[in-house]
């Protein structure tokens, strides 16, 4: 704090016959400061911390020695807590001198921890839902003084949390991460997403394996768990109200265009409805009871057509409707109106019970199977730009291997 003697210094405050001329050579301070300091010791039974604080040092320690004389532990304990280490330091010293008599003093106000630092906020990503309702996201997290965490996660909207793979990556090798993954997203389907909305896709999934009874990929709960609370998961259909009516059916019009893009070209009918129309349609070709090649074609369109509506069911509709408002949401984070108001319109006219027949989207997802037996369609306007196609959890670029991480799960074929 200072070399001079605040005993010293003290005593010539109290001398009535010094001036504060000569305590302020003394003490190697303006004259001000000394008659100011010589004030608060007159009243010292009255001197408030911040008087004292506000002094130079050589003055301040010398009034700390006087308020240990005077016994004012309150004093001392409020000049502890001072920003001041020294000053805090000497005034920590009378307390302890206070104890040591028996005075009773008060314990020294503790300094309010720092505010921790806002958490740094590090982009995330997701691809689209594919027809099966899976899709990949990229939930990345700051881990001080080893990286950065990238969590990649396969979702499913019907068996919940899938895969996970957990890695670390240096600042260097996350910034090369994240322009592969943008890079990629031009040509998959990837897009940056709200660190929120990752962190929501990924914990509303894992609360669909405890009613699918898919198993929990290793260390799941424990990654969940170190990335905090998440919010409840948003409609997505909420970001797309309906348009006026003339602009709904013309975008609904056009929702088989949707099939065109790299993302959605996968979209089919299972497998199992698809096997049933092939064999009704070699039935039909095979049968001698048509009159002629055009009753045939006729009879084969009305097959296809028939099997559109029953596989339709509603439980199915409802599923086929939430994922295209998912695809509407994600096809908007890629900058895609119009495909994204194809997309909700198609969601909102399965949800409403429209005839499968007047939902072109719907009607390919077992027309275009058959291509042959398709009636023809009437030209849909031309769309915006269009993005590409999802990636496939093989082919998503992976961040290196943690090694206190769970291992990469193995996918699964029966999925």
């Amino acid at each position: 704090m200072t070399d001079l003697d605040p005993e010293r210094i003290l005593a010539l405050l109290r001398d009535p016959n010094v001036d504060s001329e000569q305590v302020a050579v003394e003490a190697g301070v303006p004259r001000a400061e000394a008659a100011r300091a010589a004030r608060i010791l007159v009243t010292l039974a009255k001197a408030r911390a911040e008087d004292v604080a506000g002094l130079p040092p050589s003055l301040a320690a010398a009034l700390v020695r006087a308020a240990t004389a005077a016994g004012r532990g309150d004093l001392l304990a409020a000049l502890a807590s001072a920003g001041d280490r020294a000053l805090a330091k000497d005034a920590k010293r009378g307390l302890h001198l206070l104890r040591s008599r028996g005075v009773a003093v008060p314990q020294p106000e503790r300094s309010p921890a720092p505010a921790p630092a806002p958490e740094e906020t590090l982009p995330c990503y997701a691809s689209s839902i594919d027809g099966h309702g899976e899709r990949a996201v990229w939930v990345t997290r700051n881990v001080p003084g080893r990286g950065i965490e990238v969590g990649q996660a396969v979702v499913s909207d019907v068996l919940g949390l899938l895969e996970l793979q957990i890695g670390l990556l240096g600042r260097k090798e996350f910034r090369s991460f994240g322009r592969d993954i943008a890079e990629r997203g031009r040509t998959m389907g990837v897009a940056e997403v709200d660190p929120g909305l990752a962190r929501s896709l990924v914990a509303a999934a894992r609360r669909l394996n405890d009613a699918s009874g898919r198993r929990v990929p290793e260390g799941a709960d424990a990654w969940l768990a170190r990335l905090g609370p998440a919010a409840p998961l948003p409609e997505p259909s909420a970001r797309l109200p309906s348009l006026p009516r003339e602009e709904e059916q013309r975008a609904l019009a056009a929702s088989g265009a949707l099939h065109d893009l790299p993302m959605l070209r996968g979209w089919i009918a299972d497998e199992e409805a698809l096997r049933e129309v092939a064999r009704k349609l070699d039935e039909i070709a095979a049968s001698s009871l048509y009159a002629d090649e055009r009753q045939r074609a006729e009879h084969a369109e009305r097959t296809v057509a028939e099997a559109v509506t029953a596989y339709l069911d509603e439980p199915r509709r409802q599923r086929l409707a939430a994922r295209l408002h998912a695809v509407a949401a994600h096809l908007l984070a890629l900058r895609d109106a119009p495909h994204a108001a194809m997309a909700a319109a198609a969601g909102r006219a399965l949800r409403a019970g429209e005839p499968a027949e007047r939902i072109p989207f719907a009607r390919l997802l077992v027309e275009k199977a058959f291509p042959d037996r398709r009636p023809e369609a009437p030209q849909a306007p031309a769309p915006g730009p269009s993005p590409a196609s999802a990636p496939s959890p093989a082919s998503a670029p992976s961040p290196a291997a943690d090694p206190d991480a769970a291992p990469p799960p193995t996918p699964d074929p029966g999925r």
